[in-house]
């Protein structure tokens, strides 16, 4: 049965990202955090086999999660509320949302309705990737303490967690961020 705790929790956390790719709705990664979290509620001590799965559950979690991370998100450019419609034939709007029904010509409205459209989007886009970056922060704090709990700094589980690594599909950095919470 071994083998098929993996294979439950890794269709789970795949279906959990593909919801999430089409609704960009964080609560889908949170159920593929949950259901790997669970997946590890009571690890036997001593079960090698278990430890091993486990490290691969939280590495294919990973290699899910860093393909929706988008890096040129700036946590210091956050995004502002509504957006100045255009002066229109002398007439100045008050700042922030206004009804591009009550702008009169055709081609200003368009304009702020273009504007509106692209701030949602990115207060929409801006919104979930600092969720997923909270995300990161619990799966990377559970992640410390699963290594920290189940791994020493002997060589042998050493050289287990880099054939983990190495037979994972994770990124680079993501394998240098989990070589570092290693123990020393």
């Amino acid at each position: 049965m071994p083998g098929r705790a993996m294979d439950v929790t890794g269709r789970r956390v795949t279906r959990k990202f593909a919801a999430f790719a089409k609704e960009q709705d964080p609560t889908r990664v949170l159920e593929a955090l949950d259901a790997v979290a669970a997946a590890q509620r009571d690890l036997p001590d001593a079960d090698v086999a278990a430890r091993q799965r486990a490290v691969s559950q939280w590495l294919l979690f990973f290699t899910a999660l860093d393909r929706h991370i988008d890096p040129q998100w700036d946590q210091t450019k956050v995004p502002v509320k509504g957006t100045a419609p255009p002066p229109t034939h002398g007439v100045v709007f008050p700042s922030g949302e206004v009804d591009p029904a009550t702008i009169p010509d055709p081609v200003a409205r368009a304009e702020y309705e273009r504007a509106l459209n692209i701030s949602k989007d990115y207060r929409a886009w801006y919104g979930v990737q600092f969720q997923l970056r909270r995300i990161e922060e619990n799966a990377t704090r559970l992640v410390k303490l699963l290594l920290a709990e189940r791994y020493t700094n002997s060589e042998e589980d050493t050289r287990e967690f880099e054939r983990l690594l190495a037979e994972s599909t994770v990124n680079e950095q993501r394998r240098e961020r989990l070589r570092a919470l290693m123990a020393k």
